[in-house]
């Protein structure tokens, strides 16, 4: 995610990568470029995301990405990182993956 098109000019993406079993009291999953990142902690996205994930995913995503575009005004004045987000809501597919489990 994120700065594919500038690779030719030594931009390179270091994803920071972790490994973790989802479990039955997880919520939810951010995935997100580094403009995200930049001036927002994780503890904040999960904040942010947390409060408003019950209006849905595509809610709870745009306020993140809206805080993050706020910190890089504040912090950058104009210029901003490309930002970028995804959250998952992984009690959904839980469930889904359940139901496909029973009916198969």
């Amino acid at each position: 995610i994120g700065d594919h098109a500038v690779k030719d000019v030594g931009v390179m993406a270091e994803p920071v990568v972790t490994s973790h079993e989802i479990q039955e009291e997880d919520d939810f999953l951010i995935l997100a470029s580094d403009g995200v990142w930049e001036f927002i902690s994780s503890e904040e996205a999960v904040d942010i995301v947390g409060k408003n994930i019950s209006k849905g995913s595509t809610t709870a995503c745009q306020l993140l990405i809206e805080a993050a575009a706020e910190k890089w005004h504040q912090e950058e004045g104009d210029y901003r990182d490309d930002i970028t987000a995804l959250v998952v809501q992984l009690q959904k597919v839980l469930h889904y993956l359940r139901e496909d489990t029973e009916a198969n």
